[in-house]
């Protein structure tokens, strides 16, 4: 027996330790044992899952729709003098970068201008935050104008 069975319990241990401390540290209520802390991993039961309203308000607004052409919304950025051409996809908040440097498709903006600046960098810190690096370019407005 090498004690590996035991380590589920002894990393929730450590995890209930953990968050008792910070919560000290921050001033919040002592955890009792009575509130059952869920994993981030985890996938929320069906109960716990919250469903937008009929009425909720659009995620896209109609100004935004009238930006987007069959690709998407155009996007561009310079980069080391190379002008680079990307496609947002407002509900899914996808960016697609047909060609040139970080040519992909990307889960967030960020991590396509993470991608457009490393291709031709890689000794640099690519970090970004995508919404204040790439361009509208019906608008010239940062992407952030239309989130």
């Amino acid at each position: 027996m090498d004690g590996g069975e035991h380590l589920p319990d002894f990393l929730a241990a450590c995890r209930s330790v953990l968050a008792n401390v910070l919560d000290e540290l921050l001033g919040l209520p002592a955890d009792d044992g009575k509130v059952i802390r869920q994993d981030a991993d985890e996938i929320p039961a069906d109960e716990t899952v919250i469903a937008e309203e009929p009425s909720a308000p659009a995620l896209v607004t109609a100004d935004v729709q009238a930006l987007r052409t069959e690709r998407g919304v155009e996007l561009h950025v310079v980069c080391e003098g190379q002008r680079t051409c990307a496609y947002y996809d407002p509900p899914s908040r996808t960016v697609t970068v047909p060609s040139g440097p970080g040519r992909g498709a990307y889960d967030s903006p960020s991590g396509a201008a993470v991608a457009v600046v490393w291709a031709p960098n890689p000794h640099v810190n690519p970090n970004r935050n995508g919404w204040s690096f790439w361009t509208v370019t019906p608008t010239g407005a940062l992407l952030q104008s239309i989130r």
